[in-house]
C-alpha cells in the first residue's frame, strides 16, 4: 500500500475557517492528487499493455479524510504497486501454494503470452488440476512451469512462466507522478475549494 498525505499548512492564516471548511479543502485538495494518480496509472497501462494489472491499481486509488491529524490520505491499495515505484527483492514466502498445498519454493514469473499475464490471474485461479502442472528444464537449465492439457489426439503443452528463487525489482519513480506535480496538484483543489468557501461568505 501506498500512501500519500496531503496536509494544508497554511490553513491557520484565515481565522474564519470553521473545521468543517478546512476539512473540505483538504479533501478537495487530496481529490485532485487522486484523480492525477489514476490518470497516471491508467497512462501507465496504456503505455506497457498491461491494462488489467495497472487498471485494477487505478481503480484502487481512495482517499480517506484524516481529521484527527489535521491531513488527507491518498491511498493506493493494489499489492505491489510500492515495489515497482521504490524496488526491492521478493523472496517465497514458505506459505503452502493454493495449487500443491506444499511449502512455496519458488517465484513463478509469467511469460508475456503466458494466460496468467494475459488474463491477470493467478495459477490457482487459472483452475488447471494440479496433476497437470509440470516443471521441466530449459535448455539453460531453468525450471520451467508448464501444463498439459489432454486433447483427443495430442496433449497440448500450455507455457506458463519461469521459476525462480527470487526477483529483484528496480526503483522506477514514473510509476507516479513528481512530488511537484502532486504538489500542484493539491494546491490547486485547495483553491477550488477556497473559492466556492469565499463565495458563499
Amino acid at each position: 500500500m501506498i500512501k500519500l498525505q496531503v496536509h494544508i499548512t497554511g490553513s491557520a492564516r484565515i481565522p474564519t475557517l470553521r473545521a468543517a471548511e478546512a476539512q473540505a479543502l483538504r479533501k478537495s485538495g487530496a481529490n485532485r492528487v487522486a484523480g492525477s494518480v489514476r490518470r497516471h496509472l491508467l497512462a501507465l497501462a496504456a503505455s506497457t499493455g498491461s491494462r488489467r494489472w495497472w487498471g485494477q491499481a487505478a481503480r484502487s486509488v481512495q482517499v480517506a479524510p484524516q481529521e484527527e491529524s489535521g491531513s488527507a490520505l491518498v491511498l493506493i491499495t493494489q499489492r505491489g504497486v510500492r515495489l515497482h515505484w521504490k524496488g526491492g527483492e521478493v523472496r517465497p514466502t514458505g506459505r503452502p501454494s493454493a495449487v500443491t498445498g506444499k511449502p512455496t519454493r519458488s517465484l513463478l514469473l509469467p511469460f508475456p503470452d503466458s494466460p496468467l499475464r494475459r488474463r491477470g490471474i493467478t495459477l490457482a485461479e487459472l483452475g488447471l488440476p494440479p496433476e497437470s502442472i509440470h516443471v521441466i528444464k530449459s535448455k539453460r537449465g531453468c525450471p520451467i512451469l508448464v501444463a498439459g492439457e489432454q486433447q483427443k489426439t495430442h496433449t497440448n503443452l500450455i507455457w506458463l512462466g519461469t521459476l525462480v528463487k527470487s526477483a529483484r525489482f528496480r526503483p522506477r519513480p514514473g510509476v507516479l507522478p513528481s512530488e511537484a506535480a502532486l504538489r500542484a496538484e493539491a494546491q490547486e483543489g485547495v483553491r477550488q475549494a477556497l473559492r466556492a468557501i469565499l463565495k458563499q461568505q
